[in-house]
């Protein structure tokens, strides 16, 4: 049973653990220590502990681990203590003390009144180790035992446990010990002997103690065996997921503060923010007889162009690549799409053996210009290989859609019930269900009115497009309101807009009439030479500019039902090309089969003060 107390620590903590992988020889799972540890000297280890992360312990002879490969989780059992040992690792992000620590552990206690899954403790203190570290120190046995058991036979037949938490080189570590309670009432001095060999340093010269990481440490040759090629993982790299993926991806083990112990500056803090490190494979489709890497790579680019606004990449190269006998194409784009937080991408083109692959690697600006730090990204991309021998026997033809359809044709979007249409190409992805349709106003508006079960007065259709993240929703509805009410709490929103109220973004409105129907037509739209220059200004001001997403409106009003046809553009993604299509969108529309760009209407252009009661 997964120990409540261990549970809310973890809860207190920002940082989430890494998944423990266990390294398994046998049927049960569990590995012997020196089974792994081949070499002789090895063998004569009798301390392990991780050097990255600082910190040691005994290691008894029959020792059974189980390890995550940045050692940030680690378990170990031994049958001759009869017992075992589970130790956490977290980032101290909040920089707590230990006595903060234990205040906000007793807090998270406190709603908990389901006392079966609870630990009962018999001691609660602070304390020094054997090392003259201060710890949070608990004893306590696990409650599951008194709802099976009473009295003494709880506690005679439990387990003894301690629970230490030290606060030391910013992490937080939650060290547990667990012990046979009746093997414990005769065997006091080893359980003493085990937690009391912990402690928060590692000693790099002692030939007596095994480091965790030294299994990826070395630069290791990775094969996929069934998509036919192979790579060498740089040091300290490691497989994410599941091996032998037609997408495989891998990731550096520890962050260059951890590997590094370098200081981590505070514009780095932002997870959100954080650029996604790493190098991923995949074999897209099967190649066709006339392609190329260099003609894949070109459309590829092409496709950038169109999409991105060209504030927001540089191409700093782009040429064919001599990588053995492959034919491949390398490509490397510097993205801008965070302002002040540049990160860069290396993609390597390769067709060959009948298939089409993609290598890319994504780096920060910064690891880019360390000399050191990139190369154990590029390295990895040049040792990228193509291997007959790695062949599944069932891998067969792959087809993409686009190879078989033409992703440009005009396709028709409309609704069942209303007669609201327009045409988009092929390339959008479309939903009608409602679970799928985000708009502010009509959830708060009909959820609970006009929406009922399957019966509604209301229909949605959404589509996006993958290549622009261009998205489109389209809603008609019953509603009485009259248009002037329905405006106002459109753009009421706008009023109190940061970057509106700041002239980072502009709003413009604008409406007119035609045979009975009210129109409106609402923009919101950024500037990006005034976000650039604002965020220079302000060190402590960033964008992502494909969050921060262009808005394109049109309100109809026709007698009680109401029309609205809503795109947003990232600003990121806001090139002509992409513009043009929000405008085609636009004149491509018809409701009541009425197509309002094709009518005479006599635009009245209105301020944003005007809806400012």
């Amino acid at each position: 049973m997964k120990k409540l107390f261990s549970f809310l620590v973890s809860a207190c903590l920002v940082t989430g653990l890494a998944t423990p992988v266990v390294y398994a020889v046998d049927d049960d799972g569990k590995i012997d220590l020196y089974e792994v540890f081949s070499s002789k000297e090895d063998k004569m280890k009798n301390e392990v502990g991780s050097r990255i992360y600082k910190w040691s312990m005994h290691l008894p002879d029959d020792a059974i681990i189980y390890k995550s490969e940045q050692a940030n989780n680690f378990r170990m059992s031994t049958n001759s203590y009869k017992a075992s040992v589970e130790l956490e690792i977290n980032k101290n992000k909040d920089n707590l003390t230990l006595e903060e620590m234990l205040y906000k552990i007793q807090n998270a206690s406190r709603d908990d009144f389901f006392w079966k899954f609870g630990e009962k403790e018999f001691v609660v203190d602070i304390e020094r180790d054997d090392w003259g570290q201060r710890y949070i120190r608990i004893i306590k046995a696990d409650k599951a035992y008194d709802y099976f058991m009473v009295d003494e036979a709880a506690e005679e037949l439990g387990e003894y446990i301690e629970n230490r938490i030290y606060i030391a080189n910013n992490y937080i570590y939650n060290l547990e010990i667990t012990m046979d309670g009746e093997f414990y009432k005769g065997h006091e001095e080893m359980f003493e002997k085990l937690v009391s060999s912990f402690k928060l340093s590692f000693e790099e010269n002692n030939p007596y103690i095994k480091e965790l990481s030294d299994s990826v440490s070395t630069a290791r040759e990775y094969k996929n065996t069934s998509y036919g090629w192979k790579i060498v993982m740089s040091p300290y790299w490691k497989i994410e997921g599941t091996p032998n993926s037609r997408y495989q991806k891998f990731s550096p083990v520890y962050s260059d503060e951890e590997l590094n112990e370098e200081k981590k500056s505070e514009e780095d803090v932002d997870d959100e923010l954080k650029v996604s490190e790493g190098v991923a494979v995949s074999l897209i489709s099967s190649a066709e007889a006339n392609e190329n890497a260099s003609k894949w790579a070109k459309e590829e680019i092409e496709l950038i162009k169109d999409n991105y606004n060209t504030d927001v990449y540089d191409i700093l190269k782009s040429e064919p690549k001599k990588q053995g006998d492959m034919d491949a194409y390398h490509v490397v784009i510097r993205y801008k799409t965070v302002t002040k937080k540049p990160y860069i991408v290396h993609n390597l083109y390769v067709v060959g053996n009948g298939y089409k692959y993609l290598v890319s690697a994504r780096m920060t600006e910064e690891q880019y210009k360390d000399d050191k730090k990139r190369k154990s990204f590029e390295n990895m991309i040049n040792s990228f290989k193509l291997d007959k021998e790695c062949f599944s026997k069932y891998l067969g033809k792959i087809i993409t859609a686009k190879s078989i359809m033409n992703l440009n044709d005009l396709k028709e979007l409309k609704m069942k019930k209303y007669d609201f249409k327009t045409k988009i190409t092929k390339s959008w992805n479309v939903s009608s269900d409602r679970d799928y349709f985000y708009d502010d106003f009509y959830y708060s508006r009909f959820d609970d009115s006009a929406y009922r079960g399957d019966i509604s007065n209301d229909e949605y259709i959404s589509a996006c497009e993958v290549t622009s993240n261009m998205c489109l929703d389209m809603s008609a509805s019953l509603n009485t309101d009259e248009i002037d009410e329905i405006i106002k709490n459109r753009v009421e929103r706008f009023l109190d807009d940061n970057e509106v109220n700041m002239g980072l973004a502009n709003v413009k409105i604008k409406s007119g009439n035609y045979k009975g129907a009210s129109i409106y037509y609402i923009e919101k739209e950024y500037n990006l030479d005034k976000i650039k220059t604002f965020v220079n200004e302000n060190q402590n001001k960033i964008y992502n500019l494909e969050e921060l997403k262009n808005e394109y409106e049109y309100i109809i009003k026709i007698g009680e039902d109401t029309y609205i046809q809503t795109i947003t553009l990232p600003v990121a993604n806001t090139t002509s090309k992409n513009m043009l299509n929000v405008k085609n969108i636009w004149e491509n529309t018809f409701i009541n089969k009425v197509n309002y760009t094709n009518v005479n209407i006599q635009w009245k252009e209105h301020s944003l003060e005007e809806f400012d009661e």
